[in-house]
């Protein structure tokens, strides 16, 4: 008997058992009804739901294992099978190369996903081909990645459709770089504001900054959130230096840093400050001079602070002596 065979025989066999079984109930309904015994119908129906059961698990039991042993007695028809399936998925992989080698995007793009099941790849493949839309539609329904799909829909300016999707995803910054594409700034700032103001709850002042400087254009906040993190101590030597790099003339810096120096810099923040200065000596712009007059100053007030002590060699180019000297210094303490 084949495994089709034995399936339908299965089947009749517990139509027949259910049949038997529905006569029986049928049966004892009228015997209580004609008698009146209610308690010994209730017995009765708890009797024929363990007889169904029992002979349900023992046919499907012996069916069961009947079954396997046949599928046991076949496995080299499996391992046939196995080998010829995985023929045919080499054979299909082969042909979506050569057809995106032909430049046949769309025929390769459907071998991957109607007959290979693997929409990822077949929405990589229509991405490479420039066809954004098709792969936008792949991405968002059958592989559930937003992110791709709004990628693929800006790439294929279709800006409605990746705005939402990436307002969907809580991408603001995103949000705002394509309002900016089309020229709404408006809600390009809008939406970059929500950016920065998540940053600055988190005290990354720095980033909130170059938000304002790169996608809003206003250096003014900017320089204000780059203050306000040196003033709390958050990241303060990089918020320093990405105020400073805010004045791109020699003049200008070197103004900003003595009014910086007079009004900014305490005994608490000291460190900081002579830290900045090492990043500040060496741009271009740099009034040295200055900085290194502010460098000696610090140094010299905190000639017991090895940290400071050791940042000297900053300031003075190629001085083998000053190295000495300096560990010298420290050896003697």
């Amino acid at each position: 008997m084949t495994n089709t065979q034995g399936s339908k025989f299965h089947a009749k066999l517990m139509y027949f058992m259910i049949f038997v079984l529905f006569l029986k109930f049928i049966y004892l309904i009228i015997t209580s009804i004609v008698a009146g015994d209610f308690p010994s119908f209730l017995f009765g129906i708890i009797i024929l739901g363990i007889v169904f059961f029992v002979l349900s698990y023992m046919i499907n039991s012996l069916f069961g294992e009947t079954l396997s042993n046949r599928d046991g007695a076949g496995g080299r028809t499996s391992t046939i099978g196995d080998n010829q399936f995985n023929s045919l998925m080499q054979r299909y992989e082969k042909l979506t190369d050569e057809f995106i080698e032909k430049k046949q995007y769309k025929k390769a793009a459907y071998i991957q996903l109607k007959l290979l099941r693997n929409p990822y790849r077949a929405a990589n493949i229509l991405k490479e081909g420039h066809l954004y839309n098709e792969a936008a539609h792949i991405y968002l329904k059958k592989c559930h990645r937003k992110e791709d799909a709004a990628e693929c829909y800006e790439l294929a300016r279709s800006y409605t459709k990746s705005i939402k999707l990436y307002k969907e995803l809580e991408m603001n910054e995103k949000v705002g770089d394509i309002y900016s594409k089309i020229k709404d700034t408006e809600k390009a700032h809008h939406h970059y504001q929500i950016v920065v103001d998540d940053y600055v709850k988190n005290y990354q002042y720095v980033k909130a900054s170059l938000m304002f400087r790169k996608k809003m254009d206003n250096i003014p906040a900017a320089n204000e959130l780059l203050l306000q993190g040196w003033t709390d101590n958050k990241d303060a030597v990089n918020c320093a230096n990405n105020y400073f790099a805010n004045f791109k003339d020699k003049e200008r810096l070197q103004q900003e840093l003595n009014e910086f120096k007079e009004n900014r810099v305490s005994k608490a923040n000291e460190r900081n400050f002579l830290k900045a200065l090492t990043y500040e000596y060496n741009k271009d712009i740099a009034p040295k001079e200055d900085v290194q007059k502010m460098a000696y100053e610090l140094i010299s007030k905190n000639s017991q602070n090895d940290e400071m002590m050791s940042l000297l060699k900053h300031f003075v180019n190629d001085d083998m002596q000053l190295t000495k000297d300096v560990l010298r210094h420290k050896t003697k303490r």
